[in-house]
C-alpha cells in the first residue's frame, strides 16, 4: 500500500511525524546515548528553533519509544508552584501511562466530586447549567505523588521540563523543592530545556545554585543551510514540485535559520506553488507578507501589553537595527526618539529574558528580538519591510558574530 502523504510537509508544531523531520541526527543521537545511560540533561537553545520538537521526535525513537514512560511539561507562563503543579497534572493526565497508575484512580475519585449549579451562566436570556469541581483551581494531587508514579513504574521514566528557567521566577524556592525530590529518584531520568542560556547558566553552572552540575550540557544550535535546502528541495520534489536553491536560501537568512519560522514561511509557499512550476524569491516574499497580514491580531495584542511609550520606542528600535548596539549613544536615541540613557537601560531590563522575555541579548550591549516574525512584522506595518528584504545574509552574518556563547555556524 503507498503511503498516504500529508497535504502540506511543512510542520511547524512540535508534534512532526520522523519522516518530515529536518536533520538534528547528531543531536537525537546524542540525547538518546546520555539517556539511556542514566544522565540528566539541560538543553539550551533560543526560542522557535526545534528544541521542543526535537525533544518528541527523541521520545519516537527505538530506544526511548515503549521503553520509557515520557512525560513533556510545558511551564512557560507559570509564575509559581501552584501554576507549576497544574501544568505538571495536566500533562501527566493526559498522558497514556496516567491511565496504569494508582494516581488515575485518585482523580477518578475526584471527579464524583463536580457539582452542577443551575443558571450560573446566563447567555442570551437564557439560563444555562454550569458543570465544574468544588476547587477547580488547585492541582489535584503532588509533584511528590506523580514523580512516585514514574518511579515506581516497569518502564524507565524521561520527563521533560520546558522553559525550566521559569521557575527561578516563581516566589518560592522551587529549585530547591524539585532538586530535593530529583534527587531521590533512581528510576527517572530529566531533561530541562529552556530558551534563556543565561539563566540557565546560572542554575546549572553556578556552585550555590540547587541544580549545580547535576545535569549534562547540550547548546542547540540552528540547523544548517545546507541541510536545509536538501529538507525542502526534497519535499517539494516528492509533491512533483519545484523550488530554486536561492528562494530557501534567502528564507533561511530572512528567519536567521529559526525554524519556526522558515516553516511557516515554507509552509504558505508550497501551499501557493503549482505543480512543475519553479517557487522564486518573489514567491517567497508574497508568503511572506500572506503570514504577517495573518499574525495580525497576535502581534497587536502583544504590542498591548508593551503599556509603556518608552518600552514600545525601545522594542521599535532594536526592530529597526535588526542586530541593535549603542542604544545608549546620543546618535541612536536621537534618530529613534529615545528618551535618556537610564530609561533605555530600564526598557532593555523591561523586555528582557527576565521579565517580557520579547528581546535576546547576544552579546555585550547587542539585541535582537527573540521572534524574527515579530521584528519583520513591526517592518511590515511600518512600511520599511524591503529595507529588509534587501540583503538578508548581511544581517543573518552580523547576528551570527555576535553571538559569542554559542558554537560556531553549523557545517552540514
Amino acid at each position: 500500500m503507498t503511503e498516504k502523504l500529508p497535504l502540506n510537509p511543512f510542520y511547524s508544531g512540535i508534534d512532526i511525524p520522523d519522516r518530515f523531520f529536518c536533520d538534528r541526527k547528531a543531536e537525537t543521537a546524542e540525547i538518546v546515548k546520555l539517556i539511556t545511560n542514566g544522565n540528566n540533561i539541560v538543553l539550551k537553545a533560543p526560542r522557535r528553533i526545534g528544541k521542543s520538537s526535537l525533544i518528541k521526535h527523541v521520545f519516537s525513537q527505538n530506544a526511548i519509544n515503549n521503553k520509557y514512560n515520557t512525560l513533556y511539561v510545558d511551564i512557560f507562563g507559570t509564575r509559581c508552584s501552584a501554576d507549576f503543579q497544574i501544568e505538571l497534572q495536566n500533562a501527566f493526565m493526559a498522558s497514556s501511562f496516567a491511565k496504569s497508575t494508582k494516581l488515575f484512580k485518585k482523580i477518578m475519585a475526584y471527579a464524583k466530586n463536580a457539582r452542577v449549579e443551575l443558571g450560573a451562566i446566563e447567555q442570551s436570556g437564557i439560563k444555562l447549567p454550569s458543570i465544574g469541581f468544588n476547587d477547580p483551581t488547585g492541582p489535584i494531587f503532588t509533584i511528590s505523588e506523580v514523580f512516585d508514579a514514574y518511579e515506581q513504574a516497569d518502564k524507565p521514566g524521561l520527563i521533560v521540563f520546558d522553559e525550566f528557567q521559569q521557575i527561578q521566577d516563581y516566589p518560592e524556592r522551587m529549585a530547591a523543592i524539585l532538586r530535593g525530590l530529583i534527587q531521590q529518584m533512581n528510576n527517572t531520568r530529566f531533561i530541562f530545556c529552556g530558551s534563556s542560556r543565561h539563566m540557565l547558566n546560572t542554575m546549572f553552572l553556578q556552585h550555590n545554585q540547587p541544580f549545580y552540575k547535576s545535569a549534562s550540557t547540550i547548546d542547540l544550535d540552528i540547523i544548517s543551510l545546507p541541510s536545509y535546502q536538501e529538507f525542502v528541495s526534497t519535499n517539494f520534489s516528492i509533491y512533483g514540485k519545484k523550488i530554486s536553491n536561492e528562494a530557501i536560501e534567502f528564507t533561511y537568512y530572512l528567519m536567521s535559520g529559526n525554524t519556526f519560522g522558515m516553516q511557516e514561511v515554507m509552509k504558505l509557499a508550497f501551499m501557493n506553488a503549482e505543480p512543475g512550476a519553479l517557487t522564486e524569491k518573489k514567491d517567497i516574499i508574497c508568503a511572506l507578507k500572506e503570514l504577517l497580514t495573518s499574525k495580525d491580531a497576535e502581534y497587536r495584542d502583544l504590542l498591548n501589553r508593551i503599556t509603556s511609550i518608552k518600552d514600545r520606542n525601545t522594542l521599535f528600535c532594536i526592530a529597526a537595527m535588526g542586530v541593535a548596539t549603542s542604544l545608549t549613544s546620543s546618535g541612536v536615541m536621537k534618530k529613534y526618539n529615545l528618551d535618556n540613557a537610564s530609561s533605555v537601560q530600564h526598557s532593555l531590563a523591561n523586555l528582557g529574558a527576565e521579565k517580557m522575555n520579547l528581546i535576546q541579548l547576544l552579546s555585550k550591549g547587542t539585541y535582537t528580538l527573540q521572534d524574527r516574525l515579530f521584528e519583520l512584522w513591526i517592518a511590515y506595518r511600518g512600511n520599511y519591510l524591503d529595507m529588509k528584504l534587501y540583503n538578508p545574509k548581511e544581517r543573518f552574518e552580523k547576528e551570527r558574530s555576535e553571538l559569542s556563547s554559542l558554537p560556531p555556524i553549523p557545517k552540514p
